[in-house]
């Protein structure tokens, strides 16, 4: 009896029971550690979905891409798998996943967040709602700031060289705004932001600098401070830092930045967005440098010292007279000229720049080294070179200046011998010819046969010789072929060499390969090398070979302007090594249709 008793009230148990295991139990819940703090501490906040006898397809809390200002410190996903074994030996399965966020909000205020929301077996199922409080932090009212905050960095109420935006804005910081034309002014962008960005993806572009000679610091790695900004704390980074130095007096505009990067992508509940933003103008005003000044003055601090690598040589021998300005300033705006040095014929000196920032500050040494080569024995003396320059620290114009060198050459002069040798075009005396011995006489009529006759020896020789001559002929135009393919082949080496170096961006090499090609142009068509010949003397030979005024000013332009760019080599643009390349192109083609004078 009591076994049928147990039978009916399973069998009536089973029915119910049968229902019930096939709806899952599922809990979501949503919390943070601790729900009150302060600006820059951190809270826990954990998001999860718990489930039995189902499968979890979906967890979601949207609410956090809401909140920028509440910084992702890190994150984590845990998915533990439990098992157990139910009535009848079934196994019932247990499943959960956790999102485990830790912050750090930036600013203060109640931020609300929806329930979290999960989906299991294709129901929706939502945890409870979660108030998160954040008061001011213990520094100010603003929430404070990081104590590594720069005076640069820092926004004023009036936020001068930027566009407010709550989410991201671009900053211009201009130091000073009023300088002397060529004082350097300090050019540096930030990017304020609140959102969550990826700082591999932060593309900046500079700003338009007309009127100014610039020089770009390079920036390897973003790295970023917290700044507040109108009662929220942003993300400061330098995206550009460059040193400009003023042309021109007047009102000089430093063109508005533009920036663009990716935020979010970074967790599970975020989508990759792109953003751009462009900042405003900042105006500089220049002025001119006081009057009275010195004539060629620069802006600046330097000293100034001079040296030669000896004090004898023979005549004819080189000595190198090497200057350096050191100091604070521009280089590119350095000049030094050598006067005129009796017995001296001095080369274009070679020009070498090397700078450095001190205390943010552009300073380095320009170097200028000269080909010092006496034409006749004696002392020869370098008289003092001076440097003025205004300091615009104190106001005031200085000047430095070398002292006297001197050296001295000794015997004769070398005279230059001649590229080819003379040649000896006196008639020389021939041996006399005797006809053959007669054996025997006779009497004739009187008639010359014509293959006796004086002019038909020539007339046979007249075939062999135009025969010869039309060998010397082909194989002179065979040579001359050779020779135009050779230096045709040798000329789009060194046009192909210089443009080259064009497109590497490397003005040395492109201005050596243009000398060289216009000297080589020349060579083949005057049959004598004038690498070293001084530019007057070459302007005189191309005259006297039939060049036209045009042609030779310009070729005299191209050199001289080659020979000093190639030194100067910092300062040349792409577009003008380009300019360049074309005037070089028509030059040479020029050179190679000039026909000698008869």
């Amino acid at each position: 009896m009591r076994l049928l008793t147990l039978a009916l009230a399973t069998a009536a148990a089973m029915p119910w029971a049968a229902p019930a295991a096939a709806t899952p139990e599922v809990t979501v819940t949503l919390g943070a550690t601790p729900t009150q703090l302060r600006v820059g501490e951190v809270t826990r906040l954990e998001v999860s979905v718990r489930a039995r006898g189902g499968r979890i397809q979906k967890l979601d809390l949207s609410d956090l891409e809401k909140y920028p200002e509440l910084e992702i410190i890190s994150r984590q996903t845990v998915r533990p798998m439990q098992f157990s074994f139910g009535f009848g030996s079934k196994v019932q399965k247990e499943s959960s996943i956790t999102n485990i966020f830790v912050l750090r909000p930036t600013i203060a205020g109640t931020f609300e967040f929806a329930p979290a929301v999960a989906k299991v077996d294709g129901e929706i199922y939502r945890s409870g709602s979660l108030t998160l409080v954040v008061h001011p932090g213990s520094g100010d009212a603003t929430g404070g700031a990081d104590p590594g905050v720069t005076h640069e960095a820092a926004v004023d109420s009036e936020l001068s060289g930027a566009r407010y935006d709550e989410r991201a804005f671009l900053r211009t910081v201009v130091e000073p705004k009023e300088v002397y034309i060529g004082q350097q002014v300090n050019v540096t962008v930030y990017l304020y932001t609140r959102l969550r960005l990826s700082p591999q993806s932060v593309m900046p572009n500079k700003p338009s600098m007309d009127g100014f000679w610039v020089h770009d610091e390079p920036i390897t790695s973003l790295q970023s401070q917290t700044v507040p900004v109108k009662g929220a704390n942003y993300r400061a980074y330098v995206v550009q830092r460059s040193v400009a130095f003023p042309q021109r007096s007047g009102e000089l505009t430093i063109g508005p930045p533009k920036v663009t990067f990716d935020v979010g992508g970074g967790s599970l509940f975020d989508s990759r967005e792109r953003v751009e933003r462009v900042g405003v103008p900042v105006t500089v005003n220049v002025k001119p440098l006081p009057e009275p000044g010195p004539p060629g003055a620069v802006v600046g601090r330097y000293t100034v010292r001079a040296s030669l690598d000896r004090t004898a040589a023979d005549t004819g021998d080189a000595v190198t007279l090497r200057i350096d300005a050191t100091g604070l300033g521009n280089l590119q705006d350095l000049r030094i000229g050598l006067p005129p040095l009796l017995g001296v014929r001095a080369l274009q000196p070679a020009i070498r720049d090397q700078r450095s920032f001190q205390g943010g500050n552009l300073a380095g040494t320009r170097s200028w080294e000269w080909i010092l080569i006496a034409e006749a024995p004696g002392e020869h003396r370098v008289p003092p070179i001076e440097l003025h320059f205004f300091d615009p620290d104190t106001e005031e114009y200085g000047v430095v200046r070398t002292p006297s060198l001197a050296f001295t050459s000794s015997g004769a002069a070398k005279p230059p011998q001649p590229a080819i040798e003379p040649v000896d075009t006196r008639r020389k005396p021939s041996a006399a010819a005797f006809g053959p011995i007669r054996m025997y006489s006779a009497l004739t009529r009187d008639e010359t046969p014509v293959r006796d006759r004086g002019w038909f020896a020539w007339l046979l020789a007249v075939p062999p010789m135009l025969f010869v001559l039309l060998m010397i002929g082909a194989g002179a135009a065979r040579r001359r072929e050779r020779r135009s393919a050779t230096v045709g082949a040798v000329q789009r080496q060194l046009i192909r060499s210089a443009e080259n170096a064009l497109q590497a961006n490397d003005p040395r090499s492109f201005y050596d390969r243009i000398v060289a090609s216009i000297t080589h142009a020349l060579d083949s068509r005057l049959s004598e090398p004038v690498g070293g010949m001084p530019h007057a003397a070459l302007r005189t030979r191309l005259v006297a070979d039939g060049f036209d005024d045009d042609l030779v000013q310009r070729v005299i332009n191209e050199l001289e302007g080659a020979d000093f760019a190639r030194f100067a080599a910092s300062g040349v643009s792409k577009d003008e090594m380009e300019r360049c390349h074309q005037r070089t192109a028509a030059i040479i083609e020029r050179v190679n249709r000039s026909g000698r004078k008869t």
